[in-house]
């Protein structure tokens, strides 16, 4: 996760699941609407691949209420009286609860999807932004890591940033703008501020955890965002990013992963045509040169390429999403319940000392399995959705969301 170093026993606690009181959150840009142009549920009818079984009237019923819970148990009012914030609520991951730059990216996209549904979600949306605005790094992009009391910076050294929360920022500002309006100019000054300080010059991704900028993070290798950047922002070459993150998931899925199509948390070399795993002790308190609590996001967002480019343009992401569903289907045993949350790159188990069982790896293998036309893993991801729907703490539960929103059909395009 964004800088975070979680210990696998904090991993494993479950999130305490007390509401947070919210209040409506108040501005807003200039001629934005309140009616959103987009609203809940969207029943999109995406390009490749299957839906669950289950009706479509169930499928915006079940999101509508694990929405319900996680904003209940996330999404909390303050610092300032005009700002909104996602709480790391249940992970360890900032004092006193607080946020960091992954789950602000997260809310952000979260809250204008749900529009709709959700009445206050505009007036939320700003509060989260407004929060982002509040606490920049001097490079334009937000703090990484928020205490939950203050919103002061909880880091040591120079505020700085974090590659995943600033993808998902960005991302939100499109999706708020396409829903809304008003937005455009906020959207184009946060992608050229992150073009400037998280895109290396070849075009890979740089990963902003204090490495050098020619290593990457997979987990960071959101491709559905980066098409949505080159349709929305003809200033910068996002195509470029785009092919060279694309060429990074070949060139090292071919040398290290070949039938599995698995990518460790963080890859070095990521400039070259060598990319390859970080070492173990990298940057985090778990086997970094594995798929770990970074990587096991990586079928989501590959699924999800595919689901909604097409495997003819997200061809890519579209063959590495099949390969990494028949992998942990297979290692499963068809039990999403039973995915590690780490793995080596041969798709055999990580047998890391003291892991546990992580419900968000089973949840995120959801839009590969769907992506790969896969019903019965695809059904059964969907049934482990609702079957415990809110036992797990901010992360696991608000990957959980994302989720809900990509299986029910219910995420949009916002540059379709």
């Amino acid at each position: 996760m964004s800088r975070s170093v979680k210990s696998l026993a904090a991993l494993a606690v479950a999130a305490c699941c007390t509401a947070a009181g919210l209040l409506v959150g108040t501005g807003g840009p200039a001629g934005a609407a309140t009616t959103p142009a987009h609203p809940f549920p969207a029943h999109v009818s995406y390009k490749v691949g299957v839906l669950p079984s289950a009706s479509q009237a169930s499928r915006d019923a079940a999101v509508q209420k694990a929405y319900d819970s996680w904003k209940s148990s996330y999404l909390v009012h303050g610092c300032a009286s005009n700002e909104y914030y996602v709480s790391t609520k249940g992970d360890d991951d900032a004092p006193n609860n607080g946020t960091v730059s992954e789950a602000q990216g997260y809310g952000m996209n979260i809250v204008p999807l749900m529009a709709g549904y959700d009445t206050n979600a505009k007036a939320e949306f700003d509060g989260l932004w407004q929060l982002v605005k509040d606490h920049k790094d001097p490079d334009g992009l937000m703090q990484w890591q928020l205490d939950g009391k203050s919103c002061a910076y909880a880091d040591s050294g120079t505020p700085d940033s974090a590659t995943d929360g600033d993808l998902d920022i960005g991302y939100g500002l499109i999706l708020a703008d396409k829903q809304w309006g008003g937005y455009t100019a906020d959207a184009k000054a946060w992608l050229a501020s992150f073009w400037a300080h998280d895109v290396a010059s070849d075009g890979h991704l740089k990963c902003e955890d204090d490495g050098p900028g020619t290593d990457t993070r997979p987990s960071d290798m959101m491709l559905d965002h980066l098409r949505a950047f080159a349709a929305y922002d003809t200033a910068h070459d996002w195509n470029k990013v785009v092919t060279r993150t694309e060429a990074v998931i070949s060139e090292f899925t071919g040398a290290y992963s070949a039938s599995a199509g698995l990518l460790s948390d963080f890859v070095v070399n990521a400039n070259t045509t060598s990319p390859k795993p970080a070492p173990a002790d990298y940057q985090e308190s778990q086997p970094d040169n594995i798929v770990g609590y970074n990587s096991l996001r990586v079928p989501w967002h590959l699924g999800t390429d595919a689901l909604v480019n097409g495997s003819s343009t997200a061809a890519v992401a579209y063959a590495t999403a099949v390969k990494e569903s028949a992998c942990l289907k297979s290692l499963s045993g068809g039990n999403p319940a039973k995915v590690q949350p780490h793995i080596k790159l041969n798709c055999a188990n990580g047998n890391v000392s003291g892991d546990t069982q992580a419900e968000e790896a089973g949840d995120a293998a959801g839009p590969a399995a769907m992506a790969a036309g896969d019903q019965a893993w695809t059904d059964a991801i969907w049934k482990q959705l609702g079957t415990n729907p809110f036992g797990d703490a901010y992360y696991g539960e608000t990957i959980k969301m994302l989720v809900y929103l990509v299986m029910s059909g219910d995420y949009w395009n916002p540059v379709a």
